[in-house]
């Protein structure tokens, strides 16, 4: 009898390590979505938010979490409920968090862990986001984002219309209607250790921003790292106020005392501050740059400005990396410095910037890390992901440069099924990309090839989870999935991703093309006759420049999400106006040359292979009306084509139900032409 439960027992664990194996779509999709883990000031705890979709109840379920440092792949669920939101610790066992309580208001409430309890501190007459807490002397000052409408356009009649007279109209998914993000601020108190005596001192909060203009966090993705604080001085970045942001990037840091509220400017960049952190005793301001103006990818250089001196830093010049995010840090030894984190040959890498020795020292080279918590002890809390790990928490010895796991998110997926490649460029530039395999890959047998274009076009293909575009989902639907990072791309030094700067079809095009002329020669489990392309945004773009030119013969079939059509169409319809300006050195009318050699929509004469178009009603960056006119040309020439328009999506496909709809169509259409003989 103990044998026969022991075969049951292991033909069932067999069943499903295969069932985890055959990852498809849906099981990604329902896999748990995690924030980044924030640890404790001690740094032997961590919380963190996660939701689970259920397709068959249709619904998310998300809470609050809790995970231990002292066990492994254990987590505890605080607080359940999707309207619980943005927790921050406030002592190394409470935490204050976010609860939307309806009819767009939000409350502050704090979470005892040790009587597992909760009260409420604070209510808004507005949604509220992105906490952050500093002490000072048994008092706490709570920063807070909510938005502003005292600017909101309204109108007067019965009419349902937007009236503009300047720009910006329409920014990446809504239209502009005069609300703006602010900062607010409250103070608590506590009248012993117990938690329960925690209490606001005043009933309304500060408008950190009142009459300044300026908005924080920026949109559309500003976070909780577009600000930082000491308890009486506030740093943040916001639009440079003098310049359009539809046609320019600037943003400024700025320094407030937040008891004056007296405002002062640090930065004079002409092109996007971003991350700015002061130092915990205010002795030290640091924040990324870029230089040039109009121009989002340029090089993040790394600022240090001292308040007492007005004296600026510019460290670590020759660091050929554009670092993504700072924040202070000590290593073991105590030295001081800024961990950082950058793309860097298809990773997100950590790294340490030593202020004193004005030196990187590379921390990490597996994996991504996606962020740090707890950056002044000997272990770092980081929260990291890869091409088959959905996020997970590690910590990281620095001395050691080794890690522990926390808490996995391990979907049956092995690291062994994934490899990076690299070849030989335009120039003889060396080029690198990604091939994945499907999990249960037979070396003996050929599969067919389906092609990553990344989008940007100065993005890059990293390591990293997606639940947007996972090579993982694809490649274990028959395929071998080449993710490909040609001229342009971002962690290889600035050079490389400048080089596509008008040049959009030119030297990414021919190190496409050389890609896949290494695969299909060098991998011998590659079918070179069976072959697809893929590609969103710019990569959509590529999609339909393939399309008009020799390398679209060679795919049986191709699938463009959100793709440029006509070059001079996007231009008048994008929402910011910089990015063109940018890339193709001017406006149509100043440098219309330069428009007209990179349109695809030149080349349709030449379009043959049978190709998916997917677009959203709600993508101002890339207008709906470049999909629809790429179907229309398609159709009129009897090409095979398909169209998906998702009314509710932005530039990405966001919402489980339709991203499972997007998946289904996407793997249709490719399976379909690679085996139709």
């Amino acid at each position: 009898m103990l044998l026969k439960s022991r075969y049951c027992f292991l033909l069932l664990m067999a069943i499903a390590s295969l069932a985890m194996a055959s990852l498809d779509a849906k099981q990604m999709l329902e896999a748990p979505r995690r924030s980044s883990v924030i640890a404790n000031f001690r740094g032997d705890l961590g919380i963190f938010l996660e939701s689970n979709y259920s397709f068959k109840d249709h619904s998310f379920s998300s809470g609050i979490y809790l995970v231990n440092s002292t066990t492994k792949n254990h987590q505890e669920l605080l607080v359940p409920g999707k309207e619980s939101k943005s927790p921050q610790w406030i002592t190394d066992h409470s935490f204050l968090y976010v609860k939307d309580v309806g009819d767009s208001r939000s409350s502050i409430f704090v979470f005892d862990i040790d009587s597992r309890s909760e009260f409420g501190l604070y209510d808004h007459s507005a949604p509220i986001s992105e906490l952050s807490i500093v002490k000072d002397s048994g008092r706490y000052r709570v920063i807070f984002s909510s938005v502003d409408a005292s600017g909101r356009y309204e109108p007067s009649d019965h009419s349902n219309v937007h009236v503009y007279d300047s720009l910006f109209v329409r920014h990446w998914d809504h239209w502009k209607t005069g609300e703006r993000n602010c900062l607010y601020s409250i103070i608590l108190e506590q009248d012993s250790e117990n938690i329960r005596t925690l209490h606001s001192v005043t009933s309304t909060a500060t408008d950190l921003l009142k009459d300044t203009g300026l908005e924080c966090p920026i949109e559309p993705f500003g976070d909780s790292t577009d600000f930082d604080a000491t308890f009486n001085e506030l740093v943040f970045v916001a639009k440079d106020p003098h310049s359009n942001p539809a046609t320019q990037t600037r943003t400024v840091v700025y320094l407030l005392n937040m008891t004056t509220l007296k405002l002062k400017t640090l930065s004079t960049a002409m092109g996007a501050c971003s991350s700015p952190i002061i130092s915990e005793d205010g002795s030290k301001i640091g924040w990324l740059e870029m230089r040039t103006p109009q121009y989002e990818s340029d090089q993040n250089q790394i600022i240090i400005y001292h308040p007492k001196t007005g004296k600026k830093q510019h460290i670590v010049r020759k660091w050929d990396r554009s670092p993504a995010s700072i924040q202070w840090g000590t290593l073991p030894n105590g030295e001081k410095g800024l961990y950082a984190t950058a793309d860097d040959e298809g990773r997100k890498n950590l790294f340490f910037i030593s202020m004193k020795r004005d030196i990187v020292i590379p921390l990490t080279k597996d994996g991504s890390v996606l962020s740090v918590s707890n950056s002044n002890g000997p272990e770092l809390w980081l929260s990291k992901s890869s091409f088959v790990r959905p996020k997970y928490f590690v910590l990281y010895d620095v001395a050691k440069k080794e890690e522990k796991l926390l808490l996995d998110a391990n979907l049956g997926l092995k690291k062994s099924s994934y490899e990076e490649i690299w070849y030989s460029g335009t120039g003889g530039r060396k080029i690198h990309g990604w091939l994945v395999r499907p999990q249960n890959f037979n070396a003996s047998i050929t599969y067919p090839l389906a092609v990553f274009i990344h989008g940007g076009p100065q993005g890059s293909w990293t390591d990293t989870w997606s639940t947007r575009w996972n090579p993982a989902v694809v490649a274990n639907s028959g395929f071998i999935v080449f993710t490909i990072d040609p001229t342009g791309s971002t962690g290889y030094g600035q050079g490389f991703t400048d080089d596509i700067a008008l040049n959009w079809g030119g030297r990414p095009y021919q190190d496409i093309v050389r890609g896949v002329d290494y695969i299909t020669s060098k991998i011998p489990y590659v079918d070179g006759s069976r072959m697809v392309a893929l590609g969103a945004s710019y990569g959509g773009y590529m999609i339909n420049w393939i399309q008009g030119h020799p390398l679209g013969r060679r795919f049986r079939a191709l699938v463009c999400h959100d793709g440029v059509f006509n070059t001079l169409n996007t231009f008048y319809s994008t929402d910011e106006l910089y990015f063109p300006i940018h890339d193709f050195g001017g406006t149509p009318w100043e440098n219309r040359a330069v428009y007209e050699r990179w349109n695809p929509s030149n080349f349709v004469d030449y379009w043959a292979t049978p190709q998916l178009i997917i677009h959203s009603s709600k993508d101002y960056r890339l207008t709906e009306s470049e999909g629809i006119s790429a179907f229309n040309s398609l159709q009129y020439k009897n090409v095979p084509s398909k169209l998906l328009i998702f009314e509710d999506e932005n530039h990405w496909v966001l919402k489980p139900e339709n991203s499972l709809r997007w998946h289904n169509e996407v793997l249709s259409w490719i399976t379909k032409f690679v085996n139709d003989n």
